[in-house]
């Protein structure tokens, strides 16, 4: 585990966003898994505005999207095209996507949409990169806190109350009970990983990951297997 300790969060995306532009100077055509919300985004907007010309070769696969959004605006794809894809310069062809429609509606969709891009990493992965945060109940991506590990492969998650209640969604009228996500397998499958921790109400989460015990009730903890991760936090 390689650790910066930043003092506040823009200390955080400055110093995650000069390490994620040294490792893809080195590999510019570079496979990355692309988190979304508060944590990466001051990160990404400093590499849109000092680095693009290294991202444009990139490969960008997405770690997670809500299901059954009124608004298609809140959804992770569009947070992806607005704050990443876009700014960077990388072509669509070169962006996977959980569906190819606009946003997932139902379940069935979701159990279509998580095979595809399952398809889609056995084929082209693993992740040069992935990107994580880490949400207030120590989820990862979707992968939220349980009696037992889920599934290794990406999978149709229950999003725990805490996770309905996220700041892309407060103004959904009925709030998502359900999300697709990568799975362990391509998280621990990730040739290196980029484990962002910073933001309000993580503090008790932190704690608990920094005892090293590896749990499903604290998925974030799974990281502790992976060879190869790169924390940046203030808290």
């Amino acid at each position: 585990m390689n650790k910066h300790q930043c003092k506040d969060y823009k200390e955080v995306s400055k110093t995650a966003a000069d390490w994620f532009i040294q490792k893809v100077k080195k590999n510019p055509v570079s496979k990355i898994g692309i988190a979304t919300g508060n944590s990466p985004l001051e990160m990404y907007r400093n590499i849109a505005k000092t680095a693009s010309q290294y991202t444009t070769a990139l490969s960008l696969f997405q770690l997670d999207e809500w299901v059954g959004l009124s608004e298609q605006q809140h959804s992770c794809r569009s947070f992806i095209e607005k704050e990443v894809r876009i700014p960077w310069g990388i072509p669509v062809e070169k962006t996977h996507y959980f569906s190819p429609s606009l946003h997932l509606t139902d379940k069935i969709q979701a159990e279509n949409a998580v095979a595809s891009m399952q398809k889609k990493l056995d084929e082209k992965g693993p992740l040069d990169i992935l990107i994580l945060g880490m949400g207030k109940n120590g989820h990862l991506g979707f992968i939220e806190p349980s009696e037992k590990w889920p599934h290794n492969t990406c999978y149709v998650s229950e999003l725990a109350a805490s996770t309905q209640n996220h700041t892309m969604i407060l103004s959904e009228q009925t709030p998502p009970t359900i999300g697709v996500t990568l799975g362990i397998k391509s998280i621990l499958e990730a040739k290196e990983i980029l484990f962002i921790v910073t933001g309000t109400g993580k503090t008790a989460a932190y704690t608990k990951w920094l005892t090293k015990e590896i749990t499903p009730s604290l998925p974030a903890s799974i990281l502790w297997k992976h060879p190869k991760v790169t924390l940046v936090t203030d808290l």
